[in-house]
């Protein structure tokens, strides 16, 4: 389903939301979270640990380093099921592997400060 085919107050609804999203961004040790000024665009990059292991049979399940991964994308909608009939919600449309000015983004890097290098190579996230 199209944005343009959702009812009136449920566009107008979202819209007011997501103009709302450019005031919300996370810049933590675990997690960068950014939006642009229209509410559009989405960055998002979490970091999790890797296991290790060896050919010996030894393991440890944080002892890999950490990562993070890395998405970006446009804001859309979703449809969920209530008791009486369907709202929508805002979240996560479609995923870019390349912004329009030409910044590839990879799907993981290993520090922060690639993370706020590909944030800022994009160029339309406020910090």
């Amino acid at each position: 389903m199209k944005f343009s085919e959702l009812p009136i107050d449920t566009q107008q609804r979202l819209n007011d939301e997501r103009s709302k999203l450019s005031n919300r961004s996370i810049n933590n040790a675990n997690e960068v979270l950014l939006y642009n000024q229209s509410g559009s665009r989405f960055f998002s990059a979490r970091r999790h640990q890797r296991s290790w292991q060896d050919d010996k049979g030894n393991y440890m399940p944080f002892g890999g380093g950490s990562e993070w991964t890395v998405r970006y994308g446009c804001v859309g909608f979703a449809r969920k099921k209530q008791v009486i009939g369907y709202d929508y919600e805002l979240a996560e449309g479609k995923l870019y592997s390349k912004s329009s000015n030409g910044t590839v983004i990879p799907s993981s890097v290993k520090t922060k400060k690639e993370v706020l290098s590909i944030a800022k190579s994009i160029g339309i996230f406020i910090f």
